[in-house]
């Protein structure tokens, strides 16, 4: 399901590159921080949903709903300069990557996605 749509853009990142960024921090000798951590490149649900298609090798399709929420926010991008420089952390998995690791995941694992 998407509000509007799906033309809202988000700034996705792997799992296993927010756990880099954790241990980065985890590891840093600053005391306390806010860190941004994102891949830096933004991505509208509509695109989401066909590289999802394209790993699965079907289509996906998105059902488009009003959007309820009144100060819904359309365009996401993470700042990660912050955290390039003062943790020395930089995404590595490109959301294509990163949903077709997923895809893959789920299959050797046995499950489906509806």
């Amino acid at each position: 399901m998407a509000y509007g749509d799906g033309s809202q853009t988000r700034d996705f990142i792997y799992v296993s590159d927010v756990v880099e960024a954790f241990i980065k921090a985890m590891e840093s000798d600053i005391d306390y921080g806010v860190f941004n951590v994102g891949f830096g490149k933004s991505y509208s649900f509509n695109e989401v949903a066909k590289m999802v298609s394209d790993a699965l090798g079907r289509e996906v399709k998105l059902v488009y709903k009003p959007n309820p929420i009144k100060n819904y926010v359309h365009h996401t991008l993470a700042d990660t300069k912050k955290a390039e420089e003062v943790l020395g952390f930089k995404a590595k998995i490109a959301l294509r990557e990163g949903v077709k690791r997923l895809v893959n995941h789920y299959k050797q694992a046995g499950m489906t996605m509806a």
